[in-house]
């Protein structure tokens, strides 16, 4: 079943937006903002696609689509919006959107434009690696190509990460011995010490996420260079 997050303001829209997604196969959460979007992110849930609306209380659509460009650069992003003028439409494919729907939308149009993002998403996370490790000088290339230097416990710990799963948390207990602690006998706030740097060294909104009660995950594609 493809997941898909809605954030929209107004509650009788996103209800009725929720509801026909759900009648059309679709496993649908719903926002009222960016904020509780940013909540569940922190937590453990990632969504291939997400339904934007522009008009948000606090921080705006085209806010929220720029900074998920940077944090989760494989997520496929669609402006649901009242704002059809022209140079609204472009400034929201220049900050992120794959799609700009302008409402009213029938759903069945929404539904096919999920998909179709999804699709792309899919192929994009197949091919084309995100995030990746070098070895040799121990650094964390950004999609962008910008290189962040890593500490050498640094690198153990996003290297473990790597040959995990996006979807799957590494506990703080390997997250130990991959920097050779006990961890019988390691501090566990030393670890969060840690991992609150490296987390701060990737930004404020990177994917490096705590999973309450299960340890940490890397919530783009990560992997090693050859």
């Amino acid at each position: 079943m493809l997941t898909v997050a809605v954030v929209e303001d107004n509650a009788d829209v996103l209800d009725d937006v929720l509801f026909n997604l759900g009648r059309m196969g679709f496993q649908a959460n719903g926002f009222a903002d960016g904020a509780a979007l940013d909540a569940a992110l922190a937590t453990s849930q990632v969504w291939p696609v997400l339904v934007l609306d522009l008009g948000l209380p606090g921080e705006d659509g085209l806010s929220i689509a720029r900074r998920l460009r940077q944090s989760h650069p494989a997520i496929g992003i669609i402006a649901l919006t009242a704002r059809g003028r022209l140079d609204d439409r472009v400034a929201g494919l220049n900050e992120g959107f794959d799609l700009y729907l302008v409402k009213p939308v029938d759903m069945v149009e929404l539904a096919a434009a999920i998909r179709a993002v999804a699709r792309r998403v899919t192929q994009i996370g197949l091919t084309a690696p995100q995030w990746r490790l070098d070895p040799l000088e121990p650094s964390l290339i950004r999609p962008d190509g910008a290189r962040l230097p890593l500490a050498v416990h640094e690198y153990h710990l996003l290297a473990v990460l790597a040959a995990r799963a996006a979807d799957q948390p590494v506990s703080r207990e390997e997250l130990m011995r991959a920097m050779g602690k006990d961890p019988e006998t390691y501090d566990p706030r030393a670890l969060e010490v840690v991992l609150s740097r490296l987390r701060a060294k990737l930004g404020e909104q990177g994917p490096l996420k705590a999973v309450r009660g299960q340890g940490y995950r890397f919530n783009a594609r990560l992997v090693l260079n050859e």
